[in-house]
């Protein structure tokens, strides 16, 4: 669950930001396809750092002892 606490800030940032820029920049777009654009973004980055936040540190190789 510590992972959703970032995840999903990051998909609301996206969804906005892809929301703003789509309107300004490219406003010919037709909106059903804007729509659609920005879910896809949206899910894409939630994956993206949902996978990139994992907590992994059973794997994490202990410090060397130095003698």
């Amino acid at each position: 669950m510590k992972r959703f606490k970032v995840v999903i800030p990051i998909m609301v940032i996206v969804a906005i930001l892809a929301t703003w820029i789509l309107g300004k920049d490219h406003s010919t777009v037709p909106l059903e396809s804007r729509i659609f654009i920005t879910i896809g973004g949206t899910l894409i980055s939630g994956i993206i750092s949902y996978f990139l936040l994992s907590n992994k540190e059973d794997q994490i190789d202990p410090k060397p002892k130095h003698k």
